[in-house]
């Protein structure tokens, strides 16, 4: 993307010469109404392009080396130009590097010679150093390389906005020749490239950041400079017009000012907005995912684990407000791997945890894979072991008994092991072990059914597993 910003001034350079050779002056100009281009500083610009392409060969290229310094060796030798033109200037000698090319037609119909202006042999310098430390991998060779092509831009960007608006001094030195417009284009391109190609280090990091902040960054950067300048040019033409005087001009581009950064800042809400919203479903996902299984969409242990140790915690508080946890494993689920898969296990798993969940009839009810063929039900409020038991006999009754096609099925079901919350429990882990043990005394029992785990009373202090048989 960086390389046309170094194509560009390759190109202007090739017209002004092709000009200066055949004596065109719309050519030297560009087709501008604006002085023109020096041949020496077409033939400069030529040389930092060529040398921007050559460094730009594959570093694993065995002839790349050699393209490298030679492309290096052009950008060298257009900031030595450019540095003698400024030595001509500050020191008042006379190399006239800048009159080498074309010298019988520099000054042929014109008050003055055609020479290379001042700021453009300073940017011709500072590109040119510029240019040679972006190659340097440290970061402050990249920072000062950012800096001086901002340098340039600067500079650039004053001459263009003096050329539009007819403000000699912001592309004029003194008395010494005026940068020409395409000269100016030409090195903010350089500018750019310089910019661009380092745009994911040092000071460009921020503007190259893929997240709304860079984004909305790329987009407000180029209005902020274009709008006004546009703004500014058709008030100056209206007013030279005669369309409006210049008081209305001054209020018309104050009004078309306002509103565009309005316009500017709605955009840049939007973005926000559309940047923040899928920010919060990108963290409501995840969440989520941390707390719910991926293959049947319920809870997973850490938040059931979570759910009975914040039940567990209240009924400590209200030991007569009870609650009940059923603890479920499928059976035969093993063999419906190995004879069907691990598709079709998966397949299994989904449709019992959603018949499981339509068996949670109460808003209260807690339904939650632990991993595996495993899956538990909190019931909350449970005033008797009674009401787990009609729901624990209401499961059995809906988990099918045959899985697979027909004629090849496998016999599946499920067993429970349910526990009901009693003074003995002290943690959430101590009433989930207790369904635990009632679910291995009803698969140790037959399979296919339920088993309570009980107390008969505080003061006796005594334990009993009752086993129930299933209800079909």
């Amino acid at each position: 993307m960086a390389r046309p910003f170094a194509i560009l001034p390759i190109f202007v350079s090739m017209i002004v010469l092709f000009g200066w050779g055949i004596d065109s002056d719309p050519l030297r100009r560009f087709g501008i109404a604006t002085v023109t281009m020096n041949p020496t500083s077409a033939c400069l610009f030529l040389l930092l392009g060529l040398g921007l392409i050559l460094r730009d060969r594959p570093q694993g290229a065995a002839e790349g080396g050699i393209f490298r310094f030679a492309g290096a060796a052009a950008i060298g030798l257009a900031g030595i130009v450019g540095a003698l033109k400024v030595i001509d200037v500050t020191a008042g000698t006379h190399i006239d590097v800048d009159t080498l090319l074309f010298a019988s037609k520099l000054g042929a119909g014109y008050a003055r010679p055609s020479e290379m202006a001042p700021n453009a042999a300073i940017c011709f310098v500072t590109m040119s150093v510029g240019l040679l430390m972006m190659g340097d991998p440290a970061e402050r060779s990249v920072v000062n390389a950012q800096i001086l092509a901002l340098v340039v831009a600067l500079i650039s960007l004053f001459a263009l906005v003096g050329h539009l608006f007819g403000v000699d001094s912001f592309y004029v030195v003194a008395t010494f020749h005026p940068m020409a417009a395409h000269s100016a284009a030409s090195f903010l391109c350089l500018a750019i490239f310089i910019l661009r190609r380092t745009r994911r280090r040092a000071l460009m990091a921020p503007l190259s950041d893929p997240g709304p902040s860079g984004r909305t960054s790329r987009a407000l950067l180029p209005a902020a400079i274009a709008i006004p300048m546009v703004l500014g040019w058709l008030r100056q033409e209206g007013e030279r017009l005669g369309l409006f005087p210049a008081d209305v001009g001054v209020a018309l581009m104050a009004l078309l000012t306002m509103l565009t950064m309005v316009a500017m800042i709605w955009q840049t809400a939007r973005l926000l907005l559309k940047a923040d919203m899928l920010r919060r479903h990108a963290e409501a996902r995840i969440t989520h995912l941390a707390d719910h299984d991926f293959l049947t969409g319920l809870p997973n242990r850490g938040a059931f684990m979570q759910k009975l140790a914040s039940r567990a915690a209240a009924w400590a508080c209200r030991p007569g407000d009870s609650f009940a946890i059923i603890y479920m494993d499928l059976d035969g689920f093993k063999q419906v791997n190995d004879r069907f898969g691990h598709a079709a296990g998966d397949a299994l798993l989904r449709d019992v945890g959603g018949r499981l969940m339509g068996n949670a009839h109460r808003s209260t009810d807690f339904v939650a894979r632990l991993g595996g063929d495993e899956f538990a039900m909190l019931l909350d409020q449970v005033g008797e072991a009674d009401e787990a038991i009609s729901v624990a006999a209401r499961i059995l009754a809906d988990i099918p008994k045959q899985f697979g096609p027909a004629g090849n099925d496998i016999a599946i079901g499920i067993s429970l092991g349910i526990a009901i919350a009693s003074s003995r429990h002290c943690t959430a882990e101590q009433v989930l072990a207790e369904a635990d043990e009632a679910l291995y005394h009803a698969k140790r029992t037959g399979k296919g059914r339920f088993a309570l785990h009980g107390f008969r009373d505080q003061q006796a202090g005594s334990a009993a597993v009752l086993a129930r048989p299933a209800y079909a």
